[in-house]
This record gives C-alpha cells, sequence and structure tokens, in this order.
C-alpha cells in the first residue's frame, strides 16, 4: 500500500487499485489535487511496480482475497474504494466480500473505464494473442500509454504481467448476489470507444445506494490525459461523504 501523502489523521481513505498493467503509481498525481482531509492510497498488485519480483497473478479470486486482507490489517474506517478497469472488478468484489464477511464496507465505490461485472463483454478476448497480436491491440487501445510495447527491449518485460491481467480480466465470472448498500459511481472516457455509456450505466444495477454516471474527456486512460478534471469530480464527491456521516 503506497501514500503518497500520508496523513493518519485523515477524515477518508481513498483506496486505489490500478489498471491491467498498471502500476500504484499511476494514482500519484492524484493525491496532491484531493481534499487535505483525503488520504490516497494505492495499492501494488503482485508481479508490478515495486513488486516486480512476484508472479502476477491470473485469476481475479486470489487478489480479491488479497486486496480484502490488506484492507482489513492497514486501513482504518472511513474509506472510499476506486477501481480502474481491472480495478474496478477487483474493487467491487472487494466490497463484497467485505459485506459477506460482515466487516466495515467503503463509503462509496467508485469504478473507472470499466462495464458492469454481469453485462458479458462484447469485445474479443486478447490474453492469449500470440505476442506480436496482443502488442498490437493494446497500441491501437491507447497508442500513448501501450507505445513502450513496442520496443523490443521493454515488451519481454512488460507484456508477461498485461497479459496476466487480461487473463484475469476475461476468465472472470460474475456471480449473482445481492448489490451493494453504499453509494456507486461509474465513470468513463467519452472517446472511449470500448466502453459505451450504457455499460457505465448498467453498474446501477449493482448497488442499492446513490448512483450516477460521470463522462470525462478523453479515451480509456482519461486517468492520465484529464487527471486535473478527473481530480475535481472526484473531489466534489469526496467532499460530499466528508460533509455527510460516513
Amino acid at each position: 500500500m503506497q501514500r503518497p501523502r500520508p496523513n493518519p489523521d485523515a477524515g477518508l481513505r481513498l483506496i486505489c487499485l490500478p489498471y491491467s498493467g498498471g502500476r500504484a503509481a499511476a494514482f500519484k498525481g492524484l493525491a496532491a489535487e484531493l481534499p487535505g482531509d483525503v488520504e490516497l492510497c494505492a495499492v501494488e498488485l503482485p508481479g508490478h511496480g515495486r513488486r516486480l519480483r512476484e508472479k502476477p497473478r491470473t485469476c481475479l479470486r486470489p487478489l480479491v482475497e488479497e486486496v480484502t486482507d490488506v484492507l482489513i490489517e492497514q486501513v482504518r474506517p472511513p474509506f472510499v474504494l476506486l477501481g480502474y478497469s481491472l480495478g474496478a472488478l477487483l474493487a467491487f468484489e472487494v466490497a463484497r466480500e467485505l459485506a459477506r464477511d460482515r466487516r466495515p464496507g467503503p463509503a462509496a465505490l467508485f469504478v473507472a473505464a470499466s462495464g458492469a461485472p454481469h453485462r458479458p463483454s462484447t469485445g474479443p478476448q486478447i490474453h492469449d494473442l500470440p505476442k506480436a497480436e496482443l502488442v498490437e491491440q493494446l497500441v491501437r487501445l491507447d497508442s500513448s500509454r501501450n507505445a513502450p510495447l513496442e520496443h523490443e527491449d521493454l515488451v519481454d518485460v512488460m507484456l508477461p504481467v498485461v497479459r496476466a491481467d487480461l487473463t484475469a480480466v476475461e476468465t472472470y465470472v460474475y456471480e449473482p448476489g445481492p448489490p451493494l448498500d453504499c453509494p456507486l459511481v461509474a465513470f468513463g472516457g467519452r472517446d472511449d470507444p470500448s466502453l459505451p455509456r450504457s455499460e457505465l450505466a448498467a453498474w446501477a444495477e449493482q448497488t442499492a445506494g446513490d448512483f450516477s454516471v460521470i463522462l470525462l474527456a478523453g479515451g480509456h486512460f482519461f486517468l492520465h490525459s484529464s487527471q486535473a478534471s478527473f481530480a475535481r469530480v472526484l473531489t466534489a464527491e469526496l467532499e460530499r461523504l466528508l460533509d455527510g456521516p460516513c
């Protein structure tokens, strides 16, 4: 768990879970733009960033169990879960795991760049494509973020981690269950061709609490291309929670 701006007395903690191939450091830029009473805590997944020597997981379930254990051991409520792409599915299942165990859950669930878990994906599965074809698909999704994969000296380091993450997402099987009781906000990029607004709106079925969809300029990785705008809307949502009963 990385804390770019540690604040033991924070009134609220924002727990961030990264996208496929992403590091905890992907959220570092957000930390400086959030309210001072919010402590951003970013989870480093096995095989990523500072945990590069560890084997990345190819199934979502082990990640759910590991992240849940970390939250119970290291995070004092109230907290909000923010999951991005792969991290959105992970955050959702962690929230459900906490509810099943009757432990304190998130004050809100924020999901970004991900379709609702109960909706079957309409896109092709790519995790088992040959190396060259997989790189082509990833660069097509976002050429600026995935351009390093076009360099042969980097692809053998980066691609196994991305492939493992994609395997975890594409082999995920949704199991029906009761909706969450916390507010849920689904964020998306207006120019993300892989995620129409209807797929974001379908997240409404996963909560009995308040629900909203917020679109930002940019594609799948609006976290980076529209970081300031994303920080502003996050701040508004977090301040609402800080002002109300957490």
